[in-house]
């Protein structure tokens, strides 16, 4: 369809061509404006021929024709207005096709390039919902399953109680403890997911209920670390469920990566609407100088290349209108700070 056009278009620039070279002395402008109205249709027919190697559906490709179409018939409307219009006002119009072959062709180019850009942006939209709803399904299919086996392994459990033997009566205590860590991982995993596409919005929520969940996991998991907490009672701030992870994200990263008997200190204020939850700890500190790059896509705190954890916990606090950031801590490492707005 649009190489026809396209050859349609260039016909008559050739025939325009061969008015002027009759009409006019010398052959450098006749030249001139078939090399100008030649080279637009031939654009026209280049275009036209893209589209017929292109990976669109049927569909698409029309959709792109009609806009070059489209484009096509504005600018030569436009342009026959005004030639109408200066010859109801008795001004002489000279070679009206020139102009008319030039509109055109300007006009249909710019339509397929608008139409083939749109045509991209729907795919890309619809690929991206493809690929929401493949990872949504896939979420929900592994959180099911994990917690069927949960459940199973639970049921073993409560088997091994009925032994009266101190060490299975420990061991039973430990698989009962993982479990429920496993449970919350999967609904942490959850609030994720919901943050990152969009379906969640910050509510108002208890931020120091989501501090002491974390503070015991990490002691639990970690026997040999010292958090030291000096919380308010009670902090209502704008978060999602994801600011439980976002927590415990950050205070793993400081248990782990301070060395042997870490010590890290969670503190809460506020100020001017906004709450401050601080995560200190006695570890080497970040220097100043990659602070401000911790948080881009695939830096991790020790300066390497393939970190996605803090970048995460940066999307997610921001996307409960917060900010994150590092400062030195006064137990000589590095302090994470997290500032959330107050809810009222």
């Amino acid at each position: 369809m649009l190489v026809a056009m396209g050859l349609v278009w260039f016909a008559g620039a050739l025939w325009n061509f061969q008015r002027e070279i009759a009409s006019l002395d010398g052959a450098a402008l006749p030249v001139a404006t078939f090399v100008l109205t030649g080279g637009l249709s031939a654009g026209v027919v280049f275009v036209g021929y893209r589209l017929t190697q292109s990976p669109f559906a049927p569909d698409e490709r029309w959709s792109i024709v009609g806009w070059t179409a489209g484009g096509l018939l504005v600018t030569v409307s436009l342009h026959a207005a005004t030639l109408s219009i200066r010859a109801a006002e008795g001004r002489p119009i000279g070679e009206p096709q020139f102009p008319l072959l030039v509109a055109g062709g300007v006009g249909a180019l710019a339509g397929y390039g608008i139409g083939e850009l749109l045509v991209d942006v729907r795919r890309t939209a619809a690929q991206a919902q493809q690929a929401r709803d493949g990872t949504a399904f896939a979420n929900s299919l592994l959180r099911h399953d994990v917690r069927n086996a949960l459940q199973v392994i639970l049921g073993q459990v409560d088997v091994l109680t009925t032994i009266d033997d101190e060490r299975v009566g420990e061991a039973t205590k430990r698989i009962e403890s993982q479990v429920e860590g496993l449970y919350d991982l999967t609904s942490n995993a959850e609030a994720v997911t919901a943050v990152l596409t969009g379906e969640a919005t910050p509510e108002p929520r208890n931020a120091i209920e989501d501090i002491e969940t974390t503070v015991a996991t990490v002691t639990e998991s970690f026997p040999d670390a010292t958090v030291e907490t000096a919380l308010h009672d009670r902090l209502v701030v704008r978060g999602t469920d994801a600011l439980r992870p976002v927590f415990g994200n950050i205070l793993d990263n400081a248990v782990q990566h301070t060395g042997s008997n870490p010590t890290v200190r969670v503190t809460t204020e506020t100020a001017d609407g906004v709450a401050r939850i601080r995560f200190a700890d006695d570890g080497q500190g970040i220097p100043e100088a990659q602070r401000s790059r911790i948080f881009e896509r695939g830096v991790t705190t020790d300066g390497g290349s393939n970190g996605l954890g803090l970048h995460v916990v940066s999307t997610l606090v921001e996307r409960s209108d917060g900010s994150i950031y590092v400062e030195d801590s006064e137990l000589g490492g590095a302090a994470f700070v997290v500032e959330l707005p107050i809810a009222e």
